[in-house]
């Protein structure tokens, strides 16, 4: 799954540990993948987006809450996907997914967790049109996050179009990460 060696020389790892293999388990427990299996779009890919996630929001001093919406769409996130390709919409179909698990075990949705998800697979603009109309807290910037954390995870596909765009990220933190992403990648 992920190179262990890698990230205990990370100093924020005994911080984000304990939520990262929380995540995981509910995950491998939880969630059900329409593609099991891809070659791309996997639990482990799911796992380096959480890991990606939940570092960038430790290092900007984020709230559990706000942790916890990143978690879910992290896990969720490809688990709807129809090819591994371009699959537009396989975000609203996990955003949907997670929406109707909630209703049906009566726990509260939490919207920014949905939109992230909905709009994770389109144009940033689109996403934040979304946001910024629903007026949630601090939904953009964990948009932002989100984005960034599935695309530090694309320099594993390479330098072609496919692969990570560092001119491409959105906040400061992701884009410090790049040097640990392919060396992650790489190990």
């Amino acid at each position: 799954m992920l190179k262990m060696e890698l990230l205990m020389d990370l100093p924020d790892w005994p911080e984000i540990a304990g939520d990262f293999w929380e995540w995981v388990s509910f995950m491998e427990q939880n969630v059900h993948f329409n593609r099991p299996n891809s070659k791309i779009h996997t639990v482990e890919h799911c796992s380096r987006v959480l890991f990606y996630a939940l570092l960038i929001a430790h290092r900007k001093g984020l709230e559990a809450e706000d942790r916890r919406a990143l978690a879910l769409a992290a896990v969720y996130h490809d688990c709807r996907r129809d090819n591994d390709a371009y699959d537009v919409g396989h975000g609203q179909r996990a955003a949907d997914l997670y929406k109707e698990k909630c209703l049906r075990n009566g726990e509260t949705m939490d919207e920014r967790t949905y939109y992230v998800m909905a709009y994770h697979d389109r144009p940033d603009e689109e996403g934040i049109k979304a946001l910024e109309a629903a007026n949630l807290p601090n939904g953009i910037l964990l948009f932002q996050i989100f984005k960034d954390s599935d695309g530090l995870d694309r320099v594993r596909l390479g330098d072609g179009p496919a692969g990570l765009d560092p001119a491409q990220l959105r906040t400061d933190e992701a884009k410090a990460l790049v040097p640990f992403a392919k060396q992650f990648s790489a190990a």
